[in-house]
């Protein structure tokens, strides 16, 4: 049995349980693939898994879903034209028979589940996922950069043009702007001519969030922002608001939006329950929807803007994968501008 470095954590906790380890090296089963990592993004989906807070998670797994590689190892029924095949991972593990696979729907199957959430996620040397789920990247496009191509890129393919369906002359509203998903919602917006406002509770994200494309930002370091948007908006207020935060921000998001807004739930940084205003929802006509994982046809969408400049990776930082921990505690306290991404064992 061959060994791999993989990081995984003995229990839940803090990012210090994180730790480099040596485990079984996997091999691909049938409609398989064996991709070497190059790199693996850290999502606060991995900061709430490590810290026990999604229920279905538990100790030991090898956390990420932010991959990208090269195929090494290909499974029974697999064509040989696929080794040596650079990739980037879709997200979710599916059926692929149910009535939402068959529809184009995979996010929606109710039969799976994130990639790593049970293990056997990108925090590792080795990695296997069914041969559907590694997508070909275009030439010239970085390995690292392609790793954010499914989530966080994805993520606001799905929620921007896919749910929102923004289109030219928008107003989109964006909580938590500074982060992974906001800095990538902006861009994508602005791809299909929106105008974007961003919202951030700290003036050292403001620079960036303006390079990226925002074409107002409103820092709001307590919270209390839609006043300030009312009156940016000619008190008509915004026609999209992507929700990236909720936990402290949602009510100021729903005073924030027009009559008939569609107010779209991406995350939940405290990880607990809300209160909302009914008849404000009632008032206005609010249309609150969640989104969640892109579909392959918003990963390949993804890839596109990527490979054709419209939409650039946001890149904190790049850490070894022995320096996981470090990346945590930064994703934790919010100290980064876009992602963190792990890369080398050193």
């Amino acid at each position: 049995m061959s060994l791999m470095r993989a990081v995984t954590f003995p229990r839940f906790g803090g990012p210090e349980e994180l730790r480099c380890t040596e485990v079984a090296c996997p091999e691909p089963a049938a409609a398989e693939v064996l991709i070497r990592t190059h790199a693996a993004g850290i999502c606060y989906h991995d900061v709430l898994s490590r810290g026990g807070h999604i229920p279905r998670d538990k100790p030991g797994q090898i956390l990420g879903h932010e991959i990208a590689g090269e195929i090494v190892g290909l499974g029974a029924g697999v064509p040989q034209s696929r080794l040596g095949e650079r990739v980037v991972v879709y997200v979710r593990l599916h059926c692929g028979h149910c009535r939402y696979c068959l529809g184009g729907r995979p996010d929606l199957c109710r039969d799976s589940r994130v990639v790593g959430e049970h293990g056997g996620g990108g925090y590792a040397e080795y990695t296997t996922v069914p041969s559907r789920n590694a997508v070909r990247v275009p030439d010239g496009l970085s390995l690292e950069h392609a790793a954010m191509a499914c989530c966080p890129i994805g993520t606001s393919v799905r929620a921007v043009l896919g749910v929102a369906q923004a289109g030219p002359g928008d107003v989109v509203l964006v909580t938590g702007a500074g982060g992974g998903l906001g800095l990538h919602q902006i861009q994508v917006a602005k791809s299909v001519g929106a105008h974007v406002i961003a919202v951030t509770s700290s003036d050292s994200k403001v620079e960036t969030i303006r390079a990226v494309g925002a074409d107002e930002v409103v820092v709001s370091p307590d919270l209390r922002f839609s006043a300030e948007v009312w009156q940016r908006t000619g008190k008509q207020g915004a026609d999209i608001i992507l929700e990236n935060v909720v936990t402290g921000t949602i009510g100021e998001s729903l005073r924030s939006a027009a009559q008939n807004a569609a107010i779209v739930v991406l995350g939940n940084i405290g990880a607990r329950k809300v209160e909302m205003d009914p008849g404000l929802i009632i008032m206005r006509r609010l249309r609150i929807m969640g989104s969640g994982n892109a579909t392959y046809q918003d990963l390949r969408r993804a890839l596109h803007l990527m490979a054709t400049g419209k939409v650039r990776p946001m890149i904190d930082r790049v850490l070894p994968f022995a320096e996981a921990s470090d990346g945590h505690a930064l994703m934790e306290n919010r100290a980064t501008t876009g992602r963190v991404l792990l890369s080398g064992w050193g």
